[in-house]
């Protein structure tokens, strides 16, 4: 049975669960960068980190960059799955 062969409904329903997966996923992401900042405050408050030593601050702010730049692009990648998906449903006849 092909994609258009289906009743509306039954489309409706599987771009739901597409949409809640990547709500899942965009939600996931979010923990983790808060995780992320969380643990970062955790070795300052408790003086695991050195900021006096140049290395140490490059090494940390080098991987929280790298780190920050990959999660706020798999975020937007994310939200663009979740509007194209509203706009499909949008589409929908019902």
């Amino acid at each position: 049975m092909r994609s258009g062969d289906l009743p509306t409904a039954v489309k409706k329903n599987l771009l739901d669960l597409q949409y809640t997966k990547y709500l899942q996923y965009f939600t996931t992401s979010l923990i983790i960068i808060f995780t992320y900042f969380i643990g970062i405050a955790i070795a300052i408050l408790t003086k695991q980190v050195d900021w006096h030593q140049g290395d140490v601050l490059f090494k940390i702010t080098s991987a929280s960059g790298i780190f920050l730049s990959v999660m706020v692009l798999v975020l937007l990648r994310f939200r663009d799955h979740m509007n194209n998906i509203i706009g499909e449903v949008k589409k929908l006849e019902m």
